[in-house]
């Protein structure tokens, strides 16, 4: 079988990574920043926002490799079958356990895709692949002009408008399906139109460009940080309502997808692994199995228990720089066993 490319593979691996430390940090099971104070809690959220890139990737690429070929209902299928399998075996190991006690009710919602809600991304995902054969006719039919003028137009409306107007104009909060298709068909203009083939880069050299996208990437991270922590401080020294409405609505977008600088940052991010060109099967078939990690760290009942037993969310205040190393080794355990997880799924599947 003929061995893919390997650079938007590795760039999955690092985003899922990505996901696992943001998880840890900002997500209900973690919430590590509320509980932390001065200098660890400022890297605490530097380091977050340089890592939120990490979804609008995994639309960037699914767009760059999607636009022009057919859809599978396959691949939605082996989505849900993986996913209701982990719920199952979670649940059913936890209860014989003793370490959560199941009702039949509960049995009821494990055994049904009721379930997926807590899969925010999973079910967003499914929707914007079933409607991809239709923005692939979209796409199909604009030239490169159209196309630019169509991004554009989404940028304003679903980015920029929602953002400066916190979200009381058009709402896009980063987590809906809008932001994925305008993402998606955001990765279809790069596949179309490879940066490599640009009037402004195709005369430079791969590291050139590698050097550029990398200072993009952490530059409007930084940028978005900058804005967060100003915003933040301004409020408590001018509390007067203007000053009250703008920083809030900074404070309330940073974290968002839709966010103008997130967006542009992922688009750096994305576009640095272009420019990497090897093959590696090794990478390739471990890149296939990260979005396990998803689907078991995001499990309500590993949720509930998780990050108090790894020790990050037990309630205390952390005032050293000490628990961002705990955090960076657990990320990596966390990481490293639904990737061995999946691999004995995958070869007990194989043996039956």
């Amino acid at each position: 079988m003929k061995c893919r490319n390997s650079n938007y593979e590795i760039m999955r691996i690092i985003s899922m990574f990505f996901i696992v430390i943001y998880h840890c940090l900002i997500i209900t099971g973690g919430q590590l920043i509320d509980h932390t104070t001065g200098f660890t809690q400022m890297f605490c959220e530097l380091l977050s926002l340089i890592l939120i890139v990490h979804v609008n990737s995994f639309l960037l690429v699914s767009g760059y490799f999607q636009y022009n070929k057919p859809t599978s209902l396959k691949k939605v299928w082996k989505l849900i079958q993986m996913t209701l399998f982990y719920s199952i075996i979670i649940a059913l190991v936890l209860n014989f356990t003793n370490v959560i006690d199941l009702t039949f009710l509960d049995y009821v919602k494990v055994f049904s895709p009721i379930e997926f809600s807590n899969l925010w991304f999973l079910i967003t995902y499914i929707a914007l692949y079933l409607l991809v054969p239709y923005i692939n006719v979209l796409i199909e039919k604009l030239n490169q002009q159209e196309h630019r003028k169509l991004l554009i137009l989404l940028l304003i409306m679903f980015s920029l408008i929602p953002t400066i107007t916190n979200q009381n104009t058009f709402s896009n909060n980063g987590h809906t399906l809008i932001q994925f298709i305008f993402m998606y068909i955001v990765g279809a203009y790069f596949g179309k139109y490879p940066i490599s083939q640009n009037i402004h880069f195709r005369n430079y050299s791969s590291k050139k460009k590698i050097v550029i996208f990398t200072f993009g990437f952490f530059f409007f991270g930084i940028i978005n940080y900058l804005m967060f922590y100003l915003t933040k401080n301004i409020l408590t020294m001018h509390p007067g309502k203007f000053m009250t409405y703008v920083c809030n609505s900074v404070q309330v977008n940073t974290y968002f997808y839709q966010n103008p600088l997130i967006i542009i940052q992922s688009i750096c991010y994305f576009l640095i692994f272009e420019n990497f060109k090897f093959k590696n099967k090794f990478i390739n078939y471990i890149s296939s199995t990260v979005f396990t990690t998803y689907i078991i760290t995001e499990n309500p009942y590993v949720l509930g228990i998780l990050y108090r037993w790894l020790g990050i969310n037990t309630g205390q205040i952390f005032d050293g720089f000490s628990i961002v190393i705990h955090v960076l080794i657990c990320s990596v355990l966390i990481f490293a066993t639904c990737i061995i997880i999946e691999c004995i799924r995958r070869l007990i599947i194989k043996l039956i």
